[in-house]
């Protein structure tokens, strides 16, 4: 009996070379936003065409299966590639989906929203934040805060306030934060100030921190605020690096 060559998938040909050229595309868009080739802004555009270009690989994968069931055509292999490239580029934004309906649309978090701690305006610090200033929340993105973080609360030390100043910096600089401006506590008010920025582990997005350390009973009374530049949703960054940053003080002050 005469033998007829089988058809050969081009769904999951073009699946696979799509998977392949989105991975290329999100990495190239994380390394020169990370090596600050490009601006932080520009640099997440493209890694987010990567990310909709895995997803159009997906969808010509499972486009591909049911081409090979249908007409018994060869390229699974093919299609199994650019489907687990595909969602392994999709796994990370699937889950930053997940936290976005679960945590409210906020990207500037303080442990306390009712007095919240503003941001320096010093010739020092416009100059490192290159003329930024993050402003203060609304009312409604106070109540947001205070619905879906309700364990933030400023950590009080069993410290005078220039010890506790001190303890502040150090852990600053144990979290790899970038001091870029500071102020003992001084004065009739006492209080302190500690400004500065830290960058995100992956593409290292600049968010901006301020502590202010001042009097508080036989103690000293700590407040920080962290606020993220890129976005409107910090997916609980900002309440996840303030939860660090009391636990490490915490930790340092103990005997």
């Amino acid at each position: 009996m005469r033998q007829f060559p089988r058809q050969v998938s081009r769904l999951a040909l073009w699946s696979r070379q799509l998977a392949g050229f989105a991975l290329a595309v999100v990495l190239v868009g994380i390394a020169l936003t990370r090596w600050m080739v490009f601006p932080q802004d520009k640099g997440l555009i493209s890694t987010a065409s990567g990310v909709v270009l895995a997803a159009i690989a997906l969808l010509l994968a499972i486009a591909a299966y049911v081409e090979i069931w249908r007409t018994g055509a060869i390229g699974l292999v093919r299609a199994n590639i650019g489907a687990l490239l595909a969602l392994a580029i999709l796994a990370v934004p699937l889950w930053q989906v997940t936290k976005a309906f679960s945590l409210p649309p906020i990207n500037d978090v303080s442990t306390d929203p009712v007095e919240v701690p503003a941001f320096s305006r010093s010739r020092a610090a416009l100059a490192a934040r290159g003329g930024y200033v993050p402003d203060l929340p609304g009312e409604a993105t106070r109540h947001a805060q205070q619905k879906a973080y309700a364990d933030l609360e400023p950590v009080i030390l069993d410290m005078a306030p220039d010890e506790a100043f001190d303890l502040v910096l150090e852990v600053a600089g144990d979290l790899k934060w970038q001091v870029i401006e500071k102020s003992a506590p001084s004065g009739r008010s006492g209080t302190g100030r500690i400004e500065a920025m830290a960058r995100t582990v992956l593409m290292r997005f600049v968010d901006d921190i301020t502590i202010r350390i001042r009097p508080h009973a036989n103690g000293t009374r700590v407040d920080i605020r962290s606020a993220s530049r890129i976005g409107q949703h910090d997916l609980g960054a900002n309440a996840a690096r303030i939860r660090a940053f009391a636990e490490a003080l915490q930790d340092a002050a103990k005997p």
